[in-house]
């Protein structure tokens, strides 16, 4: 019992690992800073408000999508939804499965 709970990374925040968490954070905080510069450029003709206000936001939003992510793992193994997305990304073609895929049934049948 012990054994499988060995090689999986440890939680820290909300059942996310550091990692999800730096990648939840950077990707927030990357769409977040572009969006509300150019809206605030736009808007105002500054972008170092919409900076600001990213500085301001950035914690509330990540927590709230942290929540989310952790509304989705639960009842979940270990690295589920890592190979959903995984998943999805291939059949998109934006990167190259890493895993072997079929589509289609399989047949467990005997053949004589």
């Amino acid at each position: 019992m012990i054994l499988q709970n060995i090689n999986h990374k440890m939680p820290i925040y909300k059942d996310c690992t550091l990692s999800e968490m730096l990648g939840v954070g950077a990707a927030i905080f990357i769409c977040e800073i572009v969006l509300l510069s150019i809206l605030t450029r736009i808007f105002f003709g500054i972008a170092a408000i919409g900076i600001a206000m990213t500085l301001i936001s950035f914690f509330h939003i990540t927590k709230y999508a942290l929540t989310r992510l952790q509304k989705i793992k639960y009842g979940k193994p270990f690295g589920f939804y890592q190979q959903v997305l995984l998943k999805k990304l291939s059949e998109f073609g934006l990167i190259k499965s890493l895993y072997i895929t079929r589509v289609g049934k399989w047949s467990v049948r005997r053949v004589k």
